[in-house]
């Protein structure tokens, strides 16, 4: 599975909402989820803005090699991704691409490549092979859908692959139906989103453990909105008395990064936008910024001590935003 792990930073750095994050196609049990809106992703200023960039072709050259391999562009073909994990496995095993009919045709030329076998379960049809590149793991695919809509579940386990596509297939129960389980609400607009009903062992990032080793569970939101930039991240503590110790120690380590001051050259203007509240058990840390601006100073650190001018960011023609919505 790391291998289709390896490959999901590519795309989180890149997505008004194309293609939402639906829970029928999640298990019912399923505790971690992660989506990518692709679709909605270029739609957005941020899109636009990343695109100025003069590495921006390098950053996907991975990417041109499988369009290359199997005729599908996965900045064009692929709409959406989205990674989960169930309650039973200790990480995610599972990546779900929605996408089109162009990956029929792909499926025909991975019919060709050395190890691809097709397994059958019942009336569920997988296919396998192995990836070189990762000490010959094998990855076990179903495809699902019909008309030009099409789903691609992508699995380390030929367990998890079946289950995956009997949930799609309505044979097992979804988180659409259960009525229960993992809280799926990812906000209006959100083109990146994450729930998680339990959270992994942070020890090794001290800071992180401190803060999260107070949550039982959270959602992360990012979006855009009239030019800014906006994430949301929703932590449910035990109780009041934790979410009230969660908010003090937020806000006390953005006032430690005020502190520090001129160490964090251009990336301090970053704290104005970060706001932190409690109500019950819930503490939420808000963030809202100018996209330009914001690129601006992320492409300022980038350049570290060069004595290059950093690139100057170009305004965005709302127009091609719009376009891209109305399609």
């Amino acid at each position: 599975m790391n291998h289709l792990l390896l490959s999901l930073p590519l795309l989180f750095t890149c997505g008004p909402t194309g293609d939402p994050l639906r829970k029928e196609r999640l298990p019912a049990d399923v505790d971690f989820v992660m989506h990518l809106d692709l679709e909605g992703f270029k739609a957005t200023e941020l899109w636009q803005l990343a695109r100025q960039g003069g590495d921006f072709q390098a950053e996907f050259e991975e990417l041109a090699e499988v369009e290359q391999r199997f005729g599908l562009n996965p900045l064009t073909d692929v709409r959406a991704v989205t990674l989960y994990k169930v309650e039973q496995e200790e990480d995610p095993t599972v990546v779900l691409l929605s996408t089109s009919a162009k990956v029929d045709a792909a499926l025909e030329k991975l019919r060709q490549e050395s190890g691809y076998q097709r397994l059958s379960e019942g009336k569920i049809e997988l296919h396998t092979w192995q990836e070189e590149q990762q000490d010959g793991e094998s990855v076990f695919a179903y495809l699902h859908g019909s008309g030009e809509e099409r789903v691609v579940v992508l699995a380390s386990k030929r367990s998890s692959a079946l289950r995956a596509a009997r949930v799609l297939r309505g044979e097992e129960i979804s988180l659409a139906k259960s009525g229960t389980g993992l809280a799926v609400a990812p906000a209006a607009g959100s083109f990146l989103y994450m729930s998680a009903a339990g959270l992994p062992d942070l020890d090794e990032f001290a800071p992180a453990s401190q803060v999260l080793g107070l949550a039982q569970g959270l959602q992360f939101d990012v979006g855009e909105a009239g030019g800014l930039l906006k994430a949301h991240l929703g932590i449910v503590a035990a109780d009041t008395d934790k979410a009230f110790h969660l908010s003090n120690t937020l806000n006390g380590l953005i006032s430690m990064a005020y502190l520090a001051g001129s160490e964090l050259g251009e990336a301090l203007e970053l704290l104005t936008g970060m706001r932190v509240r409690s109500q019950g058990s819930n503490v939420s840390l808000d963030f809202e910024f100018e996209l330009e601006r914001l690129v601006e100073i992320f492409r300022a650190l980038d350049g570290g001590d060069d004595d290059e001018e950093p690139e100057r960011v170009e305004p965005v023609d709302r127009s091609e935003t719009e376009k891209v919505r109305r399609r």
